[in-house]
């Protein structure tokens, strides 16, 4: 039986060895992440944690919803059996009446083929880096092959740094460019990163010229056998000496050869797509659930 239960009532240690135990388990799923992404969040529960939805959940003008927060791309359905469309259904249907408009990303093992649950599939590129670097590399399109040349060329370094370095270059070279993000949400998004620091969970990656400016830098979340790129940019500076391929590069030579997927988080504006795609990373799908069950003249707004 599937049970909803509050914030309170969720037994975190249960819901992480839930996560823990899951084929399909992500970073983003377990209870510290989703404490600081949607400090609010509920649960729907399928017996004894045998299976589990976060239910990011919040309220506005008296009226519940759920949304997708930031820097979590997928969540859903996880659990430590096969994930069937048995499974997948009930848990959509026992989501409680009282979310009366959803928008969330499901993850990519929870597509669902009834046709009258409808679901938009979202694009996300990964590569598998069960090959040698050599064989992998093998792979990189021409730009960039051209890319790691002017690298090298200009003899870049790369560094670990610190999560508060990491975010302050991305709010200072991406901030503008992306929408709907408000400074309280980078103040989450530091906590967030701090937070799996301390699990040992995060890797922070810089990359310099010889004059010591810090050209690009990129956060990548680790568990089992998962590589998140979870945000990272570079400088225009950086862009014109090829800073993110080099860096996207190293992680792939650190982790090649070894039983692990680098997670790209995909993206649906193309020039982004392209760039991932230019490591020879292939594209799945994971899903969007939308639902709107807001009184009539609420839903015109909300369409």
């Amino acid at each position: 039986m599937i049970h909803y239960l509050s914030h309170a009532e969720i037994d975190q240690a249960k819901w992480d060895l839930c996560l823990e135990q899951s084929p399909n388990g992500l970073v983003y799923g377990f209870s510290w992440y989703l404490n600081i992404a949607s400090p609010q969040w509920e649960a729907l529960i399928l017996d004894d944690y045998l299976a589990v939805m976060p239910l990011t959940a919040h309220r506005k003008f008296f009226i519940w919803y759920l949304s997708q927060p930031f820097f979590t791309q997928q969540l859903g359905i996880f659990t430590k059996q096969a994930v069937s469309q048995e499974i997948l259904q009930s848990f959509l249907q026992a989501i409680p009446a009282k979310f009366r408009f959803i928008d969330i990303q499901l993850n990519e093992q929870n597509q669902l083929l009834n046709p009258k649950i409808k679901m938009r599939k979202r694009r996300n590129y990964v590569l598998d880096l069960a090959k040698p670097y050599d064989k992998i590399t093998k792979e990189y399109n021409t730009q960039s092959k051209r890319n790691l040349k002017k690298a090298k060329k200009y003899e870049l370094l790369i560094q670990s740094i610190s999560t508060s370095e990491t975010v302050s270059f991305y709010k200072l070279h991406k901030a503008l460019s992306t929408k709907g993000v408000k400074e309280a949400d980078y103040q989450r998004l530091q906590q967030l990163m701090d937070k799996a620091s301390e699990q040992q969970k995060i890797i922070c990656k810089g990359v310099f010229d010889k004059s010591g400016e810090l050209l690009a830098a990129g956060a990548f979340l680790a568990h089992k056998n998962r590589i998140i790129f979870l945000l990272g940019n570079g400088s225009e500076l950086g862009k014109e000496k090829g800073a993110m391929t080099y860096l996207m590069d190293n992680i792939i030579f650190l982790f090649s050869d070894h039983r692990m997927i680098l997670d790209f988080e995909g993206s649906e504006i193309e020039g982004i797509a392209r760039f991932f795609r230019s490591f020879g990373a292939e594209k799945r799908n994971y899903y969007r659930y939308k639902l709107n069950r807001l009184p009539w003249i609420l839903r015109l707004f909300k369409n």
